[in-house]
């Protein structure tokens, strides 16, 4: 069955077929996860809060209006769920005891050789450094980058997600590289 378009779905699940939004919650899950887990950097919490997510998006789905693209509007309400779980987070307690156990990502199969611990290391660390450099960026940089490399949008919709004009999408993400540059030259070759 081939994909049908956003608009299509939109309308059937304003129509009243819930078979359509679970299609568009279908192709969106893995960004809106993403985009939670940024937030959240926990596993659990961001399968929570991209379920809070799509039920917002459902019960806010008769007041979207075609005049933007779907994801657009779905990356808004994604993003301020997650602003709203900072917040939540900072008025709660942190736990008295860290987990005791690894998480499965760092438990090594018994036949793994010296060399792939030492490259999983090494890419462990990148990632960790990659990370790190991406949080220092300002704000509106960060934004931008994020939006174009791990959610792989064009420009001009960074643009209307931000309300930005792509002149100034453009001059955000090039500084943004510039900086990452700069921050992470010991592991970025000329």
């Amino acid at each position: 069955m081939p994909d049908k378009p956003d608009q299509i779905l939109v309308e059937q699940s304003q129509a009243g077929y819930s078979e359509a939004f679970g299609l568009l919650a279908k192709k969106y899950q893995r960004k809106v996860y993403e985009i939670a887990y940024r937030f959240t950097q926990n596993v659990d919490e961001a399968s929570d809060l991209s379920q809070e997510v799509f039920i917002k998006a459902y019960r806010a789905l008769p007041n979207f209006e075609s005049s933007s693209k779907f994801y657009t509007w779905l990356y808004r309400i994604a993003y301020n769920a997650g602003i709203d779980y900072t917040r939540r987070r900072k008025n709660r307690p942190e736990h008295l005891f860290p987990d005791e156990f690894p998480n499965d990502q760092q438990l090594l199969h018994p036949r793994v050789t010296d060399d792939q611990v030492v490259s999983t290391t090494e890419a462990s660390e990148i990632q960790d450094q990659i990370k790190q450099a991406i949080e220092k960026l300002p704000l509106r940089q960060r934004q931008v980058f994020v939006l174009r490399y791990y959610q792989d949008l064009p420009l001009r919709e960074i643009g209307d997600i931000l309300g930005l004009r792509i002149g100034t999408v453009k001059a955000q993400l090039f500084n943004s590289i510039r900086k990452l540059r700069q921050l992470l030259a010991d592991y970025v070759q000329a």
